[in-house]
């Protein structure tokens, strides 16, 4: 099955999963643009450490814990994370992040639901370039 082909589906599972009390997929979202700081690797996966800002919470750390449950497939598992940031005010707000990830090249695609302690909470969907370091990532409010 093609990596494109387990995006859609993943993309519609999540999509319908949240269509009764979801997600708003439309528009937009929160933009944030950032760079890899550092990656570690691990018997069974590896860290990723994220640095950026965005125009909602200000200068932002984020944290992914990376798996791969299965070893007949190399290139997609499962993450758990954290996140802080601070925003121009001073106001501190943190995250835990969780969900399911897939690889295609130098590109890793993160898909993840996010509970913020300000109340809110989103679906994110991340891009990373492991080639050049860049993030891109949009945050859809519940």
């Amino acid at each position: 099955m093609s990596q494109t082909y387990k995006k859609l589906i993943a993309i519609f599972l999540l999509s319908s999963a949240f269509s009764v009390n979801g997600f708003d997929l439309s528009g937009e979202g929160i933009k944030l643009s950032g760079e890899i700081n550092s990656t570690s690797l691990t018997d069974s996966g590896g860290v990723i450490d994220v640095v950026s800002d965005n125009e909602k919470y200000g200068k932002t750390w984020l944290t992914y814990n990376v798996k791969v449950n299965n070893p007949n497939s190399p290139d997609q598992g499962s993450f758990q994370g954290r996140a802080i940031a601070i925003n121009n005010d001073g106001l501190r707000v943190s995250a835990s992040r969780q969900g399911v990830w897939s690889r295609e090249g130098y590109i890793y695609s993160f898909y993840s639901l996010d509970d913020v302690s300000d109340g809110n909470q989103f679906l994110c969907i991340t891009t990373m370039n492991l080639k050049d370091n860049t993030v891109e990532m949009r945050f859809y409010p519940k």
